[in-house]
C-alpha cells in the first residue's frame, strides 16, 4: 500500500509473500520429490536456480553429495538461467521507460534461451529438472555448440542496447540520483543481490558461501557507488558478460560421468533386466 503526492512517495505500508502464497503450506503434504514442480513457480524467470538449490538443501539433510558432472551441469545451467532472469528484468525495465527497441533485441536473445533450455528440459519456463541426487537427463547431442552460438549472438543484441540507452538523455534523467540508498540502508532493510551490490557492498553468495562449483571458477563481483537506479542496470550488463565468462570455463570443466547418484533414498536403480519392456509386455499378453 502506498500514500502518493504526484509521483513522490509519502508512506509505505509493506505486506511480503502475498505473490506466491501457500506454497509453502502445500508441500507439507508431498513427498520431498513431489516439492520441485512447486519451486519452479517460486520465481519463474529463474526456475532451474530454484530447483538446485531445494535439491542442495535436500542433499544436504540427507548426506549425499552430487556427482562431480551434476555440480558442473548445475552451475552452468543456473548461470544459463541466470542471464535469461537478467535479459527478463532490463528488457522490462527498459520497456517502462519507453526503449521498446531495446526491449525486443533482449527479448529475442531470451527467446532463443528460452527454446534452447526447452531442447533440455522439455518445458518452456517451468522446468522441473532437478532431481534430488541428479538432474533429470543429461545433455542431448549438439546442445553445448548451440549453447556457443547464442552466447555470441548475445554480445551483438547486447552491445545494441548499450548503443542504444547507456548515454541516451532520457534513460539518464530518468534513473540516475533516483532512489538512492546506502550501503547500511541497504543491509538494515535486508535488500541483498544487484540492489545491494549497488551501494558499493561486495558481496555474493557465490564468494562469501560457495557452493556447487563457485570455488573453481574465476570471476569478478561488479558494484556500484550511489546505489541508485541507474548502477544496477548498468552492472547487470557486466554481470551478464561475467556469466558468460563463467559459463564458458563450466564448458571447459565438464568432463563424462554419471549425473545422478548411486543411491536408492533417492535414486531408482538401474533395470537388472535385459529384456526390453515391450518384449516383457508382449510375453505376458500371448
Amino acid at each position: 500500500m502506498a500514500e502518493l503526492s504526484g509521483e513522490r512517495v509519502l508512506r509505505t505500508d509493506v505486506h511480503c509473500g502475498y505473490l506466491h502464497r501457500g506454497f509453502e503450506k502445500e508441500c507439507e503434504s508431498h513427498t520431498w520429490h513431489n516439492l520441485i514442480p512447486y519451486v519452479d513457480r517460486l520465481n519463474y524467470c529463474s526456475a532451474l536456480i530454484n530447483d538446485f538449490a531445494y535439491c542442495e538443501a535436500v542433499e544436504k539433510l540427507m548426506g549425499v553429495e552430487i556427482t562431480p558432472r551434476c555440480r558442473y551441469l548445475r552451475t552452468l545451467l543456473a548461470e544459463y538461467s541466470r542471464i535469461a532472469d537478467h535479459l527478463t528484468c532490463i528488457a522490462a525495465a527498459l520497456m517502462e521507460l519507453g526503449a521498446m527497441t531495446a526491449f525486443l533485441y533482449l527479448v529475442t536473445i531470451r527467446d532463443y534461451i528460452y527454446e534452447h533450455i526447452a531442447d533440455l528440459t522439455g518445458a518452456r519456463v517451468t522446468y522441473s529438472f532437478g532431481r534430488i541426487g541428479g538432474l533429470a537427463r543429461d545433455l542431448p547431442d549438439g546442445w553445448l555448440k548451440r549453447l556457443e552460438e547464442i552466447l555470441d549472438e548475445m554480445d551483438t543484441f547486447t552491445g545494441r542496447v548499450h548503443g542504444l540507452v547507456d548515454r541516451n538523455r532520457i534513460f539518464i534523467d530518468r534513473m540516475r540520483d533516483v532512489g538512492v540508498i546506502g550501503t547500511a540502508e541497504a543491509v538494515n532493510w535486508g535488500f541483498t543481490g544487484p540492489i545491494l551490490r549497488s551501494t558499493g557492498h561486495r558481496v555474493t553468495c557465490a564468494r562469501t558461501r560457495p557452493y556447487l562449483a563457485y570455488p573453481e571458477l574465476d570471476f569478478e563481483v561488479p558494484v556500484g557507488i550511489k546505489g541508485d537506479n541507474y548502477g544496477p542496470l548498468l552492472r547487470a550488463h557486466a554481470r551478464d558478460r561475467r556469466v558468460r565468462h563463467m559459463i564458458r570455463q563450466l564448458v571447459d570443466l565438464l568432463e563424462p560421468g554419471p549425473i545422478n547418484v548411486d543411491d536408492r533414498r533417492c535414486t531408482l536403480p538401474r533395470s537388472t533386466s535385459s529384456t526390453p519392456r515391450s518384449s516383457r509386455s508382449s510375453t505376458t499378453s500371448s
